[in-house]
């Protein structure tokens, strides 16, 4: 014991000597050399004294204690002071970081650090790997929620595209009210239910996003197709309850808002099933309140069917609910 104090003695002068000359090698140098020695030597005062162990089992754990136990507590103890620089880091600690002037007495709080991970280096060792894991799952929790973030931050990206587009499509729409209904021919009719009858077949994509953007365009192109040929929306609703078309005349009503427009759009509202189709229905209802369309006594009714696309509805969906409301609350504050 006496022979093992000298040598760690005289380890010790060697180091306080070699702070005499400090530059970022002989630091680094520095910092691995304490690491080896107070590693071991807290491992060997853990050997003979069990003080990571509770106070019951340290007299039954010293009987029988071999030179290859001695061994694994050294290891073990060399082990868990490595892992101090990391504790450093997770901490936001500067404390061996090498910036010059250099204090050396920092040398002297690693080395005690060191020897405490050490003699204490099942529990030291078992606390920084909890704390590396959780922080490992809180990144990947957030990684995934920035990868959301993104993906809706697409998808509405891509919506406002489509609402442009329309915007587009409706003022072309209104500057060909000179041509006369005769120069529209049935191909159209049938293209829009052909469209119709198709709607759930071509949209039945596996990619979320791709099978959005065929839905748009669709949704669009039978929108357009309605005003175009002046088709009658509560016919069409009435003779083809489906899904196709509820989305086609909430286009239609987007692109060519008109007085009887809040009435067909309520009772497409309480049709639709599909959370993109009630998407389309909040940005027509944000249409008929900018063109004037909701009246006042009519708000709390508009009200109570966004409210209720609430349900199962997806975060674009609900923004998008917050959003027709904001724009409600316009017509009549106290909702």
């Amino acid at each position: 014991m006496e022979l093992l104090q000298q040598k760690f003695f005289g380890i010790t002068f060697f180091l306080v000597d070699a702070c005499t000359v400090l530059n970022s090698n002989t630091h680094t140098l520095l910092l691995l050399l304490i690491i080896l020695i107070f590693g071991a030597f807290g491992g060997y005062l853990n050997y003979l004294h069990n003080f990571d162990i509770a106070e019951s089992k340290r007299d039954e754990s010293k009987r029988d204690k071999s030179k290859q136990d001695k061994r694994k507590y050294v290891l073990l103890g060399v082990g868990s002071a490595i892992l101090v620089p990391a504790f450093f880091r997770m901490i936001a600690s500067d404390l061996v970081k090498f910036v010059e002037p250099f204090d050396t007495n920092n040398y002297l709080i690693f080395a005690g650090f060191c020897l405490v991970a050490a003699i204490f280096s099942r529990r030291f060792i078992k606390t920084i790997g909890d704390k590396i894991l959780d922080t490992v799952k809180k990144a990947e929790i957030n990684s995934k929620e920035v990868r959301e973030e993104i993906k809706t931050t697409k998808l509405e990206l891509h919506s406002t595209q489509e609402r442009i587009e329309d915007v587009k499509a409706s003022v072309n729409l209104h500057g060909i009210h000179q041509v006369s209904a005769e120069s529209f021919t049935s191909t159209n009719d049938d293209e829009l239910l052909e469209l119709v009858d198709s709607f759930i077949e071509r949209t039945s994509l596996p990619d979320y996003s791709d099978r959005l953007k065929m839905k748009a365009e669709l949704g669009r192109k039978m929108g357009q197709l309605i005003v175009r040929n002046k088709l009658s929306k509560n016919e069409l609703l009435s003779k083809h309850p489906k899904e196709g078309m509820y989305l086609a005349l909430a286009y239609a009503i987007e692109l060519s808002p008109e007085a009887d427009s809040l009435d067909l759009l309520g009772k497409i509202a309480n049709r639709a099933n599909q959370l993109y189709t009630k998407y389309v229905i909040l940005i027509a209802y944000r249409t008929l309140a900018s063109s004037g369309f909701i009246p006042q006594d009519m708000v709390r009714e508009v009200v109570s069917i966004v409210e209720r696309f609430r349900e199962k509805a997806d975060r674009p969906l609900t923004r998008n609910i917050d959003d027709t409301l904001n724009v409600l609350r316009f017509i009549d504050s106290t909702i």
